[in-house]
């Protein structure tokens, strides 16, 4: 028997389905989710089942993007969930358009095609995935931006979508949008953990300051790193003296500075670790610990630009004009 079969959706893990953030558009994200990226296992049956596994679980926080191209077996998962006893309002589903859809008339083409990929009615978030924009359709990449997030509002007057959002933004971008008056800007993910530089920490304290909820990707490190930071003794000693692993101690960081997670796994025994974060806290000298690693210890492998975007994915976004 399979694990998700083997549970029942009345065995939720309580904790982390009652602790959500506020977004400015009405509405509450919950603050453990599942990132559906990067890996073997987020592709094909393997992330289908991984969403089942999550939802019966008691996870409700499902972050998806058309660039993982796995929208369709993501759907799956998420109805047969549904299917089993998981009530779909309690699902909060994330998906990101790709720059490639910029623009007015291709982020208008591209919402029917992603709900149908999902097999959904709606989705609860939907994120401009990167500043970053190539394609010159618009006039300026700081035009398409601002054309998709126009185009994307249509869809959420029509309730097809519910919150709007941006990811890998700065405040500059975030501006931009905010000043066109429609829409708030609900939340800005982006790569937050105890490496990150001072412009990352920055850029999630101007986001709380002006109401955007920050999810987190990267909890627990950049890529090849995260081996390294999972390796270090007194991570491990921070986690023993609460029962708890590397991995949970570094989600529960980002909690207590009021970011919300995504950790990506499809391992049933990781999405229960990855749950279990709300059951205890840090001491005072642990979280000051983890706050006030040198900035030479960072371990981003490449540098960030001037409002606070990595350049790990997404390359430069250079000053544009207006």
């Amino acid at each position: 028997l399979s694990f998700a079969i083997q549970l029942s959706p009345g065995r939720s893990i309580d904790a982390a389905v009652a602790r959500e953030l506020p977004l400015l558009g009405g509405g509450k994200m919950p603050m453990s989710g599942v990132g559906l990226c990067c890996r073997a296992s987020a592709k094909g049956d393997a992330v289908r089942q991984g969403v089942l596994d999550f939802l019966l679980l008691g996870g409700r926080h499902l972050d998806s993007a058309q660039l993982y191209d796995n929208h369709r077996e993501v759907g799956l998962g998420l109805r047969q969930a549904i299917e089993q006893g998981v009530p779909r309002e309690e699902i909060f589903l994330t998906t990101k358009i790709w720059p490639a859809e910029f623009g007015f008339e291709d982020a208008s083409a591209w919402v029917p095609r992603m709900l149908g990929e999902l097999g959904v009615d709606y989705v609860d978030l939907v994120l401009l995935h990167t500043p970053k924009v190539d394609k010159q359709v618009c006039g300026s990449p700081r035009q398409c931006r601002l054309e998709t997030w126009l185009a994307l509002q249509r869809f959420q007057t029509a309730g097809q979508i519910r919150q709007l959002g941006v990811s890998n933004f700065g405040p500059r971008q975030m501006q931009e949008i905010i000043a066109l008056g429609g829409s708030p800007v609900t939340v800005n993910q982006m790569e937050y953990h105890p490496w990150v530089t001072k412009v990352h920490r920055d850029t999630v304290q101007w986001c709380h300051e002006h109401g955007v909820a920050v999810t987190a990707y990267g909890s627990m490190g950049s890529g090849n790193y995260a081996p390294q930071i999972l390796a270090q003794d007194v991570l491990k000693q921070i986690g023993a003296s609460h029962g708890k692993t590397v991995g949970q101690v570094l989600l529960r960081w980002a909690i207590e500075h009021n970011v919300s997670v995504i950790p990506g796994t499809s391992n049933p025994v990781h999405q229960t670790e990855n749950l279990q974060i709300f059951d205890f806290k840090l001491a005072p000298d642990q979280l000051g610990f983890l706050d006030s690693i040198p900035e030479e210890q960072h371990m981003l492998p490449v540098g960030i630009y001037s409002d606070g975007i990595s350049r790990l994915f997404f390359g430069h976004v250079p000053d544009e004009a207006p």
